[in-house]
């Protein structure tokens, strides 16, 4: 059976189930969890953007290099049976004592679960701009961003001929994005704050390898940020808080993102910095009521929390969120263990693989387990203050970082995974 869309309008007041708000990575997750594991109630998922959904990642990737389109890259639970699918209606306020979500349209749901999913939404630039200039400093988080950016680059079109592009930020997205453009052929200037931003994201070395880069292939630009942006000759011109000017066609704004929690406001909800969640994902104070992937918040033992940020891990997210769900539903016999699994994720540096395993930006110290970041072929691994290994990063191969999955996520020490590694 295929995707029912329910339209605006539709149910108003008398939805049951489970409904999940977001159809990001942890939303759809859920989804097919849920199916594939027993549940057969009524699922609605609400989701702010139009069309199915699909994989995010590939926005920085092969969306913004015109490799194929959104539909070649519709996620599969897009195809579970039996959903109900709510686009371009996001949800704007939750009564949690109430069970009562109320969708912008004018419909309210009800639930007997209620799974949030909005993820993490991009930084925008609230500085001084012209609002004609502004219309050119985007952010890249959605097919239709990237189709934008493609544009106004000079990507695509009948007369394309890439422009001049400014890419504000030294994060993940920064780099896919940078390199892409300029692989398109683009005039490409990244600005970041620091010399090795990428640091948190993969280590110093790799960051500083990262660094370097950068400076081959593109203009970059450290020490500095977006200070203000005018219209000059059907362009952009921004100028730099070090006092720099940049004439460019578009402007890609990479500062990070948010929790898309905005739309709680006055829920109740405990949600500064995400939304509080134990380590099966129900959220404090909210029977009924549970958060994964980007806009939740885990909260240790010390009482602090920390976030996915990645989308494989939002994925795993989805699915335990799901699995918590069905116990508490009565449909699983099982309460699932406590989440536990280490961030993973991958990226591309103009044209060399970045795989990451772990949190890099909590090594204390780091040690090159093979080749040399002179080079494009060379493993890092992250030791926390005892000498566990809290993080493995391979730049080209990835073998000996995946190798080291399981040693991250228990933090043996380096001494004892390299022996026995090389006794087999």
């Amino acid at each position: 059976m295929g995707i029912r869309l329910q339209r605006k309008g539709e149910g108003v007041g008398d939805s049951s189930g489970v409904v999940v708000v977001g159809a990001g990575a942890a939303g759809t997750a859920a989804v097919g969890a849920l199916r594939a594991q027993g549940y057969d109630g009524a699922i609605t998922v609400v989701t702010a953007e139009p069309g199915p959904p699909y994989n995010r990642t590939t926005v920085s990737k092969g969306l913004l290099k015109g490799q194929f389109g959104v539909d070649a890259v519709v996620l599969p639970e897009a195809a579970t049976p039996g959903i109900a699918w709510r686009e371009a209606d996001p949800a704007i306020s939750l009564d949690p004592v109430a069970r009562r979500l109320t969708l912008a349209a004018g419909a309210e749901l009800r639930w007997d679960a209620l799974i949030v999913a909005t993820g993490a939404a991009p930084r925008r630039w609230t500085g001084p701009a012209d609002p004609t200039a502004r219309e050119r400093i985007l952010t890249l988080h959605t097919a239709a961003d990237a189709r934008r950016l493609r544009t106004l680059g000079g990507l695509e079109g009948p007369s394309a001929r890439p422009g001049r592009v400014a890419v504000l930020g030294g994060g993940i997205i920064a780099l896919e994005a940078a390199g892409v453009l300029h692989a398109a052929g683009a005039d490409v200037t990244v600005v970041s704050r620091t010399e090795n931003s990428m640091s948190r994201h993969v280590g110093s070395t790799v960051g500083a390898w990262v660094a370097e880069r950068h400076r081959r292939h593109v203009r970059y630009v450290t020490g500095a940020t977006l200070a203000g942006a005018t219209l000059a000759d059907e362009g952009l011109r921004l100028e730099l808080t070090a006092g720099q000017v940049l004439d460019v066609d578009v402007a890609v704004l990479a500062h990070g993102t948010e929790p898309a929690v905005a739309w709680l406001a006055g829920s109740g909800l405990p949600a500064t910095d995400g939304i509080a969640v134990d380590a099966r994902f129900r959220v404090h104070r909210a029977t009924g009521v549970y958060a994964a992937g980007d806009v939740a918040r885990i909260l240790g033992p010390d009482g602090r929390g920390r976030r996915a940020g990645h989308w494989t891990l939002a994925v795993e997210q989805g699915r335990h969120a799901a699995r918590t769900v069905l116990f508490d539903l009565g449909v699983a016999a099982a309460e699932p263990d406590p989440f536990d699994v280490q961030p993973t994720f991958t990226s591309d540096a103009y044209g060399t693989r970045l795989t990451v395993i772990g949190d890099p930006g909590t090594a204390t110290t780091e040690t090159v387990l093979e080749g040399d970041p002179a080079g494009d072929a060379f493993t890092v691994a992250g030791l926390d203050a005892a000498g566990g290994v809290v993080s493995a990063v391979g730049v080209g191969p990835a073998l000996t970082a995946l190798r080291l999955k399981e040693a991250v996520r228990r933090g043996e020490q380096l001494a004892q995974v390299t022996a026995d590694q090389r006794s087999r």
